[in-house]
């Protein structure tokens, strides 16, 4: 029976390299794997899927804080380049890597195939996004907070990533504001995985007082061919500020996508490359647009489990945990 669970818990880890941003002022910079505190691998790397809120919301390293003094400056108006990697002992701060300094200059995971950050090539990559919510406290940061301010539609080809920083943004509070990297990746290479990295940021050279407006749920409007929508519907994308995706947990999600639609930091969803320059109270005098009933339709997680492949996907993820809790006990016992 253990064999048996073991094997249908291995059959669902579709991957066996990931990505993350790496930065000092993240939570969770130094977890490894094993780790003392987790009985799963819950590197910065690794994947967040079913999972209760609990776990995937900042990673489960909300006991993994920064130092206090460890912030990612983000200058208002310029850029600010990231480092995204599938180890820490690719990028710049391999010195706290178990592995030591893999770096091989901008390849995000040294020594293997381009599959590792889940793509098929640069056409494939699906982007990846900076969020900020101005409060200081990380406890008070719920996921509605979160607004989406830069988006890299390249991300997660290169290790240095850029991100353009909109010239309206707003100081920060004393004690400066919680970030978060966002990331889910094509649906041609692995399963229904997001990534979310929580890190401590101040916005420098701020030039506006103007607050980013309440964001809101992202919608499906761009071109869409793999799913019969070959023209976009810009009627019904989402303007203005706009939340991260939080999709494929077991609680408090707000993109209900199935597996073969997933949503993405690019045009699909009306997320510009670049700077997000529409997000603050007055970009829309004359209020957001409406969006029209020309939904661009998708599939949904319902509708996915017609095919019997998505069943056994669809089951296994939510079992998951479940599994390893009861492998957890047994090797207690």
């Amino acid at each position: 029976m253990i064999f048996f669970v073991l094997a249908f818990i291995g059959c669902v880890q579709l991957a066996s390299a990931h990505a993350s941003i790496w930065h000092p002022s993240m939570w969770g910079f130094n977890v490894t794997n094993p780790d003392s505190a987790f009985n799963y691998d819950n590197r910065p790397v690794a994947p967040l899927q079913a999972y209760t809120f609990e776990k995937w919301w900042f990673h489960g390293h909300l006991g993994f804080p920064p130092h206090p003094q460890d912030f990612l400056e983000l200058p208002a108006g310029q850029t600010v380049t990231t480092e995204v990697a599938c180890d820490k002992g690719a990028t710049s701060y391999f010195a706290s890597s178990p592995g030591g300094n893999i770096q091989q200059g901008d390849n995000p995971c040294p020594g293997s195939p381009i599959s590792e950050f889940h793509t098929t090539g640069l056409s494939d990559v699906k982007g990846c996004s900076l969020a900020i919510a101005y409060k200081s406290n990380v406890s008070e940061v719920q996921p509605e907070d979160f607004a989406v301010f830069s988006v890299n539609q390249t991300c997660v080809w290169n290790r240095f990533t850029d991100f353009q920083v909109p010239a309206a943004m707003p100081a920060c509070p004393p004690g400066g504001c919680i970030c978060a990297w966002f990331w889910i990746h094509s649906e041609d290479s692995g399963g229904e995985q997001n990534y979310m990295n929580g890190f401590q940021c101040n916005i420098t050279g701020a030039q506006s007082n103007v607050a980013i407006a309440k964001p809101q749920l992202p919608r499906r409007c761009g071109a869409d061919p793999k799913n019969n929508k070959p023209q976009a519907s810009p009627g019904n994308c989402t303007y203005g500020a706009k939340q991260p995706f939080y999709w494929f947990q077991l609680e408090q999600n707000n993109m209900f996508e199935g597996q073969y639609a997933p949503p993405f930091y690019n045009d699909l969803y009306n997320f510009k490359d670049g700077a997000q320059n529409d997000i603050f109270e007055n970009s829309y005098p004359n209020g957001l647009p409406t969006p029209s009933p020309n939904n661009t339709r998708t599939h949904t997680f319902f509708s996915d489990l017609l095919h019997r492949r998505d069943v056994v996907l669809c089951l296994s993820i939510f079992l998951r945990d479940i599994l390893q809790r009861i492998l957890l006990t047994l090797t207690i016992k």
